[in-house]
């Protein structure tokens, strides 16, 4: 008599981890790494906020092949970024994107930064949060850090991706001239027309990063010195640097008016600290006054004035620094510190070129030419 065959046990099958499971766990990571970044000190209004819009952004971006979710594509998830086999690859997906965009090499250089800061947390800390069971290690395979070196764009390049342009001060007089006249009269909200030739003439004045420009305060300006406070970059480990500046008559002048006429018209505009608001009263962001400007660009130019095309803000800091630079071309280094920049190479696109011994000593004569790649408008 043949002995009964024994019964295999049964085989666990591994669970299949439905996509909206994955979803959560991949965005209350990313949560608790935004509350991370206030815990360590940065601004939420800035700082967080933009982190938020990169992450969600990039990994938006790359969608994948997925059998298992409801309409056979999906985006990434930043444990697939950290797949120690696969995620090179992905990531080199990612940067052919951002290629194909077209981004400027700024641009690029900060979303991979986010990106890589945040994959590194996720490595440090790899707990998935709401669990104290399960991490992303035991749950969803094991991850390494995939970024290199050469997946982080360099500081420096040779050609910028976009054109670069500072305002010769006769055409910026006449670009003020068209908002005081032309602007401002025809605008269906006047509090928000005048913001907004106060915002345009004070970065131009001052040469104001964008961040810098609308996290101004009201208790941030001096008026008996006649200079700002600005709150800059970071350094690293370091906190926000901060510098005064000091304002041009023209721009006190223009600033003085705003905030007592114009910014008590905003919602609840008298009680808010910061000098630029929406039109609900809240902070005035990034987004909202790159819109507004490439607007009043387009009237500009309907109106004749040889404005080019694609300028934007940040621009108006380059002519800031180009025309200083042009009035006293031996005060290189006092225009590096008006800037907020440490080294002369960081402030190089925002200035006409100097020579090779711009790091000499003021008392040595600086040669000035027009930079290859800043186009000089309106100069006569």
């Amino acid at each position: 008599m043949e002995p009964p065959n024994p019964i295999s046990p049964p085989v666990e099958q591994p669970r299949i981890i439905p996509w909206e499971e994955q979803l959560q766990d991949h965005n209350e990571k990313m949560e608790e790494y935004l509350r991370n970044l206030v815990f360590r000190g940065c601004t939420y209004e800035t700082t967080v906020k933009t982190a938020k819009v990169i992450l969600k952004g990039l990994f938006d971006r790359l969608q994948i092949e997925d059998p298992n979710h409801p309409r056979g594509r999906r985006q990434i998830l930043v444990w697939e970024l950290l797949d120690p086999e696969h995620g090179s690859s992905r990531l080199g997906l990612l940067t052919s994107l951002l290629l194909h965009e077209n981004l400027a090499h700024g641009t690029r250089r900060e979303y991979m930064r986010e990106l890589r800061g945040f994959c590194e947390y996720v490595l440090a800390k790899p707990n998935i949060p709401g669990s104290s069971e399960h991490t992303i290690i035991k749950k969803y395979g094991p991850i390494a850090l995939t970024f290199t070196k050469y997946d982080l764009p360099v500081h420096a390049q040779d050609r910028p991706a976009k054109p670069r342009y500072a305002l010769s001060p006769a055409l910026l007089e006449e670009f003020y001239e068209f908002l005081r006249t032309e602007y401002l009269p025809s605008h269906a909200l006047p509090h928000l027309g005048a913001q907004d030739y106060t915002v345009i003439v004070l970065q131009a004045e001052i040469g104001a990063r964008l961040s810098e420009l609308l996290g101004i305060r009201s208790c941030d300006i001096d008026w008996e010195t006649g200079r700002v406070r600005l709150i800059g970059k970071a350094r690293p480990y370091g906190g926000k640097r901060v510098r005064t500046v000091p304002l041009t008559p023209f721009a006190m002048e223009v600033v003085s008016v705003f905030e007592k006429i114009f910014k008590p018209m905003f919602p609840q505009g008298a009680a808010s600290e910061y000098l630029f608001l929406d039109k609900d009263g809240d902070r005035l962001t990034k987004n909202q006054y790159c819109r507004n400007f490439r607007k009043i660009v387009e009237l500009a130019i309907d109106a004749g004035l040889p404005l080019p095309e694609n300028i934007r803000p940040h621009d108006l800091r380059r002519t800031c620094a180009t025309n200083k630079l042009e009035e006293n071309p031996l005060a290189y280094r006092k225009v590096l510190r008006h800037l907020g920049h440490t080294y002369p190479s960081s402030a190089a696109p925002y200035l006409i070129a100097t020579d090779a011994d711009v790091e000499d000593e003021q008392g040595d004569l600086i040669d000035i030419f027009v930079g290859p790649y800043i186009d000089k408008r309106g100069t006569r």
